[in-house]
């Protein structure tokens, strides 16, 4: 998991930085995770999943309306910084292992 970080340069903005960070890896790490408890059966696990997803789904509209606000061209690679939740399926969670 740590292989695709990048070393951070402190001075750039981070949405005009294209290098992926520590934070990134861990909510794409925790995505799936949370994403694969609705492959199993009847459990508590899922509407703990349910509500941990919403939140990085309101992380994303957060992180979406700071660079609207901000007036960062849509060029950039902020733009594209954000985690998509309920996508993870559990043989493309297998392979990222």
């Amino acid at each position: 998991m740590l292989k695709h970080v990048s070393n951070s340069d402190g001075d750039r903005h981070e949405a005009e930085s294209n290098s992926v960070s520590i934070d990134d890896i861990m909510l794409q790490y925790s995505s799936r995770r949370f994403s694969e408890a609705f492959e199993g059966g009847f459990h508590f696990g899922a509407f703990y999943a349910f509500l941990k997803l919403r939140e990085q789904e309101i992380k994303n509209v957060t992180w979406l309306a700071e660079l609207v606000t901000m007036q960062v061209s849509r060029n950039l690679p902020g733009w594209n910084k954000f985690v998509v939740p309920f996508k993870t399926h559990v043989d493309e969670f297998k392979q990222a292992e």
